[in-house]
């Protein structure tokens, strides 16, 4: 008994020490990979979120500005590493893999990794680089893996894995915040957490108090994220409000769209000029819908290389350009920043929309695709066939009885999938679906269809 405890804690610090090894190699090979946001978060540029910020801060604090970046770039490879395996692992108990399919489900997670370093010629890891992926991509796997508990664990005595639909509540919830503090994508937690506490109580509570209960866990996140947001500006800035753009959230969708015509829409005299400037740039360097290309393809590349460009390299200089004219002090920008785009954004809404619905359908086909391969004429349709597949799968596990049996992988399959669409939509209405958006839910797109495959194959055996 003893033995078989030993050799299964070999196997597992074994799974974990290759896992972590993988994941160093790419900063023993390519080292700290600086990326043109990397600046902004180093010196904590106030439209970031606090999160990974914070972290290069403290690191800085304790180890010194020589060494403080090679530190967070190797704490962010073991971190990878660890939340591969415990995945990984988790999985397996849960779903009761064989060992082959255990090391498919790990080398997909391991394979995105060499997919971006190699074929999408990026020449790097995300976790070796200074940018929030190389953490959020880590903590998006413990989220997953307690919105499982949260969907599974309300049927314990069926499930190998023990624990408690309130175990999975909190775990979830404590990564929600955590990745929402450090990307506000990931707000898309809150929406998930929603909607599996829902599922996990509706028989045993009603559908009224389920989605109150839902409700009253996500507005503690949501409260919680904005107290750290807050908190983190007042410590630093001297100013307890939150970080700049949320105010905004759509503005740079907008501003690509928009013409000159709408500036009477806007009620401020300061505003108006603000506005036509940011739009008489724009239009000197084409970033303005009208100089994208042909068809969906052209305006999906064109938006996406305008939208940061817009925002940051055009929007943001301007207003601060207007604060420095007028002498503003340095503790009212933050909010006179999120007054002005915010104001902004209300007021030229509705003269946008029909552009805005014409982006946001280009960047959800685009997000589609872009989870699951690349853009490109001949995988795009080969990225319709994998939809396809996963959902002929589901539905033919699902004919077939699956959903009765105990901890069925088609729960699994449908969170994936729910999380997939929700992060398109999202992503799609605030931004744009640029490959690392989406590398979210790339895998477990990849881990779920094959976990699937595994349990049809148990079936027709």
């Amino acid at each position: 008994m003893k033995n078989d405890k030993r050799k299964r804690q070999a196997k597992v610090i074994g799974i974990v020490l290759v896992s972590v090894l993988f994941y160093l190699i790419w900063y023993w090979h390519d080292g700290v990979i600086l990326t043109p946001d990397s600046d902004s978060y180093i010196t904590m540029q106030a439209d970031r979120e606090p999160g990974y910020c914070f972290y290069l801060w403290f690191l800085r604090l304790i180890f010194g500005k020589k060494s403080y970046l090679d530190i967070a770039v190797v704490l962010q490879c073991i971190i990878a590493g660890i939340s591969t395996a415990v995945f990984t692992l988790s999985l397996k108990k849960r779903f009761q893999l064989s060992n082959i399919i255990s090391f498919g489900v790990w080398g997909i997670q391991c394979g995105l990794t060499l997919l971006n370093r190699f074929v999408a010629q990026r020449g790097y890891s995300y976790f070796n680089s200074i940018r929030t992926e190389a953490l959020a991509y880590s903590f998006y796997l413990f989220l997953i893996l307690g919105l499982l508990a949260i969907l599974y664990d309300n049927r314990v005595e069926e499930c190998p894995l023990h624990g408690s639909v309130h175990k999975g509540i909190v775990t979830s919830l404590f990564w929600a915040v955590v990745l929402t503090s450090i990307r506000k994508q990931m707000l898309v937690s809150f929406g998930l957490i929603f909607l599996a506490v829902i599922y996990a109580w509706w028989k045993e509570k009603g559908w009224k108090k389920a989605v109150l209960y839902s409700a009253v866990i996500v507005l503690l996140g949501f409260g919680s994220t904005r107290l750290i947001d807050c908190t983190y500006n007042f410590a630093f800035r001297g100013i307890f409000t939150a970080h700049t753009g949320d105010s905004s959230f759509i503005l740079g969708n907008e501003l690509y769209v928009a013409n000159k015509e709408m500036a009477k829409n806007l009620t401020s005299d300061e505003n108006r000029a603000i506005f036509l400037e940011i739009l008489a740039r724009c239009d000197e360097d084409e970033y303005n819908i009208r100089y994208a290309g042909d068809g969906w393809y052209g305006l999906q590349d064109h938006y996406s290389m305008s939208y940061d460009r817009i925002k940051f390299d055009v929007a943001m200089p301007v207003i601060r350009e207007y604060q420095d004219s007028i002498g503003m002090a340095e503790t009212d920008r933050e909010d006179s920043y999120n007054a002005i785009a915010g104001a902004i954004m209300k007021e030229i809404l509705v003269p946008c929309v029909p552009d805005l619905l014409r982006i946001f359908a280009v960047n959800v086909i685009g997000g589609l695709i872009t989870t699951v391969l690349k853009v490109h004429p001949v995988l795009n349709a080969a990225a319709l066939f994998l939809y396809l597949a996963y959902i002929g799968l589901f539905l033919w596990l699902a004919a077939k009885g699956s959903y009765q049996q105990k901890c069925t992988s088609l729960l699994f399959a449908a969170l994936v999938m729910t999380a997939l669409l929700a992060t398109i939509v999202l992503t799609s209405a605030t931004i744009y679906c640029q490959m690392r958006y989406m590398l979210y839910n790339t895998g477990l797109f990849y881990q779920a269809g094959l976990i699937m495959l595994y349990e049809a194959c148990k079936k027709k055996g």
